[in-house]
């Protein structure tokens, strides 16, 4: 075809007459103008879309609040339909959704306590409760065969009748004791059923299988340390205060003073849960507390933790006339149980972890921790968990009236307890192995903090295997596990109930005596501090020489 002319506006009221070849060169002219035009409208269709969504929001936000304005708290708290209503309980006068009180879900077959599986017992009625001729008759048999025959005491439970079976009330025992032929027999899996009750609280089991302290030379053990630690205190003139927490029970004439690793988490469990009414503990099916777990304590029941402040002149005075308790622990020993609880594992990765580890702008997984890392990163800085003791509960200024020592812990609380007319928490506690529970509960407190954070960091920085295997690492260093103990590399999965029925099929097949499980912890402690180097080791020294004086630890590596 020939040239032809076409028609391009270029503006009002003019027209360019133009052939065919030149069109390119208008269209380079004007694209950029319309391209202009069109973004233009783009960002008005954009501002009305973002208008839309404003007016459609606050419409719905006004609709909201005019039903909320409608409807009464009372009306809302009284509605018929109870299948979705909160259990709300009375806390400081404001009503509070009960289950966050409760503890945490505990598996059915993995309770706290010992390992060792409970068996069905049985309860010789008394002659208080009424029973049928038939199972009277039967109890009396498995006495007269029991008085007699003490070596058919393990079969004895095959014997009895289903109505004397008591499995919440009763446990076993071993071996029958020696008691007289008038008083019920207690023998294995044979249990007489108690005829006062015990306080609320209260498991009825077995006596313990260690003999009891003699709470005299307890006594004398407790007097002399108090009066070392007076004449220190006249010497050193410590200046520090009371910082820390003080836990508070008039009821009970007791009173605490918190350091954080040296038997804490003992002694919230315990306040946490006298403090409790009955019908409170009656809710959440608590029996005792060592059915509390740390991560309850840290998360949930620490709320119920009765606080008191010693920098309060009116809360001063109410502490001071209570039964003053201290607890401490040999300072290098605290140390150490820090890094391996907060820093080796995971407590502590997503706050001072990360800082110790990173440098710039990326993340890095603070899974490689080491000792010395920690020390040259905890000495120039204050935190409760590995001040000094005369940073937080200054005994010159707390003045306690029992210092209790981790290492004699079991003595020591003995010796509170039976003061305080708690004996039953006495009982309590030898029923329960604290190595066995203390394992129990590490695995529960550090694989709920990784489920918490799964799908941020600790997604990317540890597997559910290599907390198992530090969780194992742990408990060798600390005695409470053999070190011939391994966890499989083949097993199915490696969450927490895998790791625990592992943890005690391991810990009945390498069982460990207290004696050799203590040598195996201070070669682990020793080991980790002959890394340091002197000087770095001079900084600790002098860092805790004030809790080394006060309370009589020798300023070198414990030896037993």
């Amino acid at each position: 075809m020939g040239n032809f002319l076409t028609l391009y506006p270029l503006g009002d009221n003019q027209i360019v007459f133009m052939k065919n070849r030149n069109r390119k060169d208008l269209n380079d002219r004007l694209l950029p103008q319309v391209q202009l035009d069109t973004e233009h409208i783009k960002k008005k269709l954009r501002r009305c879309r973002y208008l839309k969504k404003i007016i459609y929001a606050a419409t719905i936000l006004f609709i909201t609040i005019i039903i909320y304005a409608s409807t009464s708290s009372e009306e809302y708290l009284q509605e018929t339909n109870k299948d979705w209503q909160l259990p709300l309980v009375a806390h400081n006068n404001y009503p509070v959704d009960a289950r966050l009180y409760e503890p945490l879900t505990r598996l059915p077959i993995l309770p706290l306590g010992p390992f060792k599986e409970d068996q069905p017992s049985l309860v010789i009625e008394s002659g208080e409760d009424p029973v049928n001729a038939e199972s009277a008759h039967a109890a009396a048999v498995i006495n007269k065969v029991v008085r007699s025959l003490p070596e058919v005491a393990a079969n004895i439970s095959k014997l009895g009748p289903p109505g004397l079976v008591n499995r919440s009330a009763a446990v076993s025992v071993q071996g029958p004791p020696a008691v007289p032929a008038s008083q019920p027999i207690v023998s294995n899996n044979i249990i007489a059923k108690p005829t006062s009750r015990a306080p609320i609280g209260h498991v009825q089991q077995s006596g313990p299988s260690k003999p009891l302290p003699d709470l005299v030379k307890v006594s004398e053990e407790v007097a002399r340390r108090l009066n070392h630690t007076k004449i220190m205190c006249d010497f050193l003139k410590v200046p520090n205060k009371v910082d820390s927490d003080i836990y508070y029970l008039p009821q009970y004439n007791l009173s605490y003073c918190k350091v954080p690793k040296a038997a804490c988490t003992y002694w919230e469990q315990m306040f946490s849960f006298l403090n409790k009414v009955s019908h409170e503990i009656a809710q959440l099916g608590i029996r005792s507390p060592f059915q509390i777990s740390k991560y309850d304590i840290r998360y949930t029941s620490h709320l119920n933790l009765p606080r008191k402040s010693f920098r309060s002149e009116e809360d001063q005075a109410d502490i001071l006339k209570t039964t003053r308790v201290l607890f401490v622990r040999h300072p290098l020993e605290r140390l150490w149980s820090c890094y391996l609880e907060k820093f080796f594992l995971i407590d502590f990765w997503t706050s001072a972890g990360i800082s110790m580890k990173t440098s710039g702008a990326e993340i890095k997984c603070p899974k490689s921790i080491t000792f010395r890392e920690f020390v040259e990163y905890s000495l120039p800085l204050y935190n409760e968990h590995w001040a000094p003791v005369t940073e937080l509960c200054n005994p010159c200024i707390f003045q306690p009236n029992i210092i209790g020592h981790v290492e004699t812990i079991r003595d020591d609380t003995h010796l509170i307890l039976r003061q305080s007319k708690l004996d039953w928490i006495v009982s309590e506690q030898e029923k329960i192995s604290r190595e066995e529970n203390q394992m129990l509960d590490t695995i529960i407190y550090n694989y709920q903090i990784h489920s918490i954070n799964w799908y941020s960091f600790y997604h990317k920085c540890l597997s559910q295997k290599e907390l198992g295997t530090k969780l194992w690492e742990v408990f060798k260093k600390v005695g409470y596990l053999s070190s011939h103990a391994v966890l499989p590399e083949t097993l199915r999965d490696y969450n927490q109930t895998t790791i625990i029925l592992e943890l005690k099929s391991q810990f009945r097949k390498f069982p460990l005596s207290s004696a050799n499980g203590r040598a195996q912890q201070l070669k682990m402690l020793k080991r980790d501090y002959d890394a340091l180097p002197k000087p770095l080791m001079a900084k600790i020294l002098e860092k805790y020489n004030t809790d080394f004086l006060l309370f009589g630890y020798n300023a070198s590596l414990p030896t037993s």
